[in-house]
């Protein structure tokens, strides 16, 4: 179940040397980005919560799998712009669920924070941390700002 439309995005760096080539090979480095799809709603925090905890209802069985919970975490970096409306968001440590950090890179880019005083720069970089925890008939995710 998608609920956002927002935009995914990646670059790839490919970064080898010869000398580091004939030791361990080349590596591969992907970077996305999520950005907000122009036209859709932002969100609160409380928003943002909500819609996760919907999409967590789906998501739990699987996420518990046989056993009686599930809990996992991201540490996710959001640029805001002087309106505090998101602009990107990056994962930047795993939830451990692919599909749980792809709806979150997308929710995240979709915020909307406080405009901050005194804000000169065009956009400010955050870190977020957001947590889930599944149990039989219980969905919560926890979004935790610097």
């Amino acid at each position: 179940m998608r609920v956002t439309g927002s935009i995914r995005t990646a670059t790839r760096w490919l970064s080898c040397s010869a000398f580091a080539f004939t030791l361990a090979g080349c590596v591969t480095r992907t970077t996305t980005y999520y950005k907000p799809t122009e036209g859709e709603p932002r969100l609160n925090q409380d928003e943002f919560r909500q819609a996760s905890d919907q999409l967590l209802k789906v998501e739990c069985p699987r996420l518990m799998g046989s056993g009686s919970s599930a809990t996992g975490q991201a540490r996710i970096r959001v640029s805001y712009d002087r309106s505090g409306a998101v602009q990107q968001s990056q994962i930047l440590r795993s939830s451990g669920d692919e599909r749980i950090d792809t709806e979150w890179g997308a929710l995240t880019a979709r915020l909307q924070f406080d405009a901050q005083e005194g804000q000169t720069e065009d956009l400010r970089a955050g870190i977020l941390t957001v947590g889930y925890s599944c149990a039989p008939n219980t969905a919560v995710t926890t979004l935790q700002l610097p």
